[in-house]
């Protein structure tokens, strides 16, 4: 009996221990649910206006009004004008709640600009500068700074810097650079710059090459540039003198030949058809296949230049382009195989629209003939075009080949 009654007397509960028992878990119940509609009420709304802030950053701003950087995105996308009222709060909300948000600080730093408080505007932008180099408008002010203080070094750092850190920047930045490249103080500052590896230098090159943008006066920059290896490895001078010759504009691109490439050990490049290395424009240009065409070709006597072409056909079998002084010079030539009905001829003309031909002389018909001919090279004839053409007119195959072909100063 005293063991029944002594378990029956543990397992009581007294009324005041119940009691506090039942409160605390009532309480515990209402902080979760407290919790939860927290929960609810922050994360929620915090998540949807990360969701709305990219396309809908004005919207996600009244969902989420405690987010600083919602407030900021959304005062930057109302428009340009940073003294727009709304503007103007959201840029003040944002800051209240986070000083270091560069949109925000950018916008309130335009806004004072645009009334007029310089000062006050650039100590912003400098703090922006010093909390993060990726931001583009602060850069973009940091150069025009500099332009205006006239501090070259200063601009193109700022310039270097954007186009290491934003994917916007290119844009906005490239025509810029194309355009300051024709200022003759910028040639090489401009070229120091590029000389810098970067992940951004050729592909500005590249698109001066695609835009047809000052390729004059970027041939100028890149002629002064010291990283070679950088320039012909990724042919930069070839492709920029292939476009400047197009454009006849050929004092740039003879300057570029002559500063990247090995000057031949004869006015004429490759002048005995042995050394393909030499690259058109200022190695050979040879027509190949159809109904007319030449070639590099290996004969008795060693290289030489075969050519062909069909009944009734003309036209030009090969081309190079020469960078003569003015002055007076001798072309001679020498036959390495017979020539058919008729032999081609060489014509040294001017480069320029408005240059004629200065010289001309027939390739001999005889294998082992020898031909030459005085020319002089005029003042303002940059460069000049040296050609080997069919004539029109022969009624038979021609086909022949030359031993070599020279130019001296006579």
């Amino acid at each position: 009996m005293a063991t029944v009654s002594n378990t029956s007397t543990t397992g009581r509960r007294s009324p005041h221990e119940s009691s506090r028992s039942r409160r605390r878990r009532a309480v515990a119940r209402t902080a979760i649910v407290a919790g939860s509609v927290l929960a609810v009420a922050v994360f929620i709304p915090s998540s949807l206006a990360s969701w709305l802030d990219p396309d809908h950053p004005e919207t996600a701003a009244r969902i989420a009004p405690w987010n600083a950087r919602v407030a900021a995105d959304a005062a930057g996308r109302l428009g340009a004008d940073p003294r727009v009222p709304e503007v103007r709060s959201l840029v003040q909300k944002a800051l209240a709640r986070d000083l270091t948000l560069t949109p925000a600080i950018e916008l309130r730093a335009a806004d004072l600009a645009a009334s007029g408080h310089q000062a006050e505007a650039a100590r912003l932008f400098h703090l922006s500068d010093g909390l993060s180099r990726r931001s583009l408008p602060t850069r973009l002010w940091l150069i025009q700074d500099a332009v205006d203080r006239g501090d070259v070094e200063g601009a193109l750092r700022n310039f270097d810097i954007a186009l290491r850190t934003s994917t916007d920047a290119p844009a906005i930045l490239y025509p810029v650079l194309a355009r300051a490249s024709a200022d003759p103080r910028l040639t090489v500052p401009l070229a120091r710059t590029l000389d810098r590896p970067s992940d951004w230098r050729l592909m500005f090159l590249e698109w001066t090459l695609a835009n047809g943008a000052n390729a004059h006066s970027i041939a100028n920059v890149v002629a002064e540039m010291r990283d070679r290896a950088f320039i012909k490895g990724n042919d930069v001078d070839q492709l920029l003198i292939e476009r400047l010759v197009t454009a006849r504009d050929f004092q740039p691109a003879v300057l570029l030949h002559q500063r990247f490439r090995t000057k031949p050990s004869a006015l004429v490049a490759d002048w005995n058809f042995a050394d393909p290395s030499a690259r058109y424009p200022f190695g050979w240009g040879l027509v190949g296949g159809g109904s007319l065409g030449a070639e590099r070709a290996l004969g008795s006597a060693g290289p030489m230049l075969a050519y062909h072409s069909a009944p009734a056909t003309s036209g030009q079998l090969a081309a190079q382009l020469l960078d003569l002084e003015p002055g007076r010079y001798v072309l001679t030539t020498k036959t390495a195989a017979a020539a058919g009905a008729e032999a081609p001829y060489w014509s040294i003309s001017c480069g320029e629209n408005t240059g004629g031909e200065i010289g001309r002389l027939d390739q001999p018909a005889a294998a082992g003939a020898r031909g030459s001919t005085a020319f002089t090279v005029p003042p303002g004839c940059a460069a000049q075009w040296l050609t080997l053409s069919v004539r029109p007119g022969a009624d038979a195959p021609q086909s022949g080949a030359i031993a070599w072909v020279s130019v001296t100063p006579r």
